[in-house]
């Protein structure tokens, strides 16, 4: 439904990400029998929305507009570049950051938050085929940028680059919450 205090819905399929030039995410997609799905949720308040005041260098801004993105790759088997057959049972969890989105979207409706929330989701499986992106690939993303795929398994970046391209063209937020699962170089890096 529209209107102020409810969620709107709007799922662009493979056509329209193709129309607005989401090359990243939909070469991720390329090698997944299952269509990939770009999600994005938006929250109007109930009233005008005065914003939240947040800090930013010597004064104070007040964001009115705020987007949360959440990776959304249903499986991660790494692409073409194959993850070891040990990683595999976890990468059903590579939507995490999806799924801590949409926990958002199911109870924003009651917290009422004085701004208006997006939630984007670049949904899709990262998946090895005959139709599958290779390395050494190049996409271009929504923003007009090119990237040269030098490793299929960095799908998260590829899919979070136009997913934030898409907002910061058609959303324009005062500020953007990135809301992702780590990468294994990470967590060696950090730790658990």
């Amino acid at each position: 439904t529209r209107g102020e205090g409810t969620i709107e819905v709007k799922i662009l399929n493979r056509a329209q990400c193709e129309k607005i030039g989401m090359g990243a995410y939909l070469g991720v997609a390329k090698g997944s029998d299952h269509e990939p799905y770009f999600i994005h949720l938006t929250y109007k308040p109930p009233h005008s929305a005065a914003g939240h005041p947040l800090p930013r260098g010597e004064g104070r801004v007040r964001v009115k507009r705020v987007a949360i993105v959440g990776k959304g790759i249903t499986f991660d088997s790494g692409g073409m570049s194959l993850k070891p057959a040990n990683a595999m049972e976890t990468m059903k969890l590579d939507m995490a950051g999806c799924a801590a989105m949409l926990g958002v979207f199911s109870v924003i409706s009651k917290l009422k938050p004085n701004v208006e929330v997006h939630g984007i989701s670049a949904v899709c499986e990262n998946m090895p085929s005959g139709r599958a992106m290779k390395p050494g690939d190049i996409v271009r993303t929504v923003s007009g940028k090119t990237i040269e795929v030098l490793n299929t398994d960095a799908e998260g970046r590829l899919t979070l680059a136009d997913a934030f391209g898409y907002v910061n063209k058609f959303v324009k937020p005062d500020a953007m919450v990135d809301m992702a699962t780590l990468t294994g170089a990470c967590v060696v890096a950090l730790g658990e």
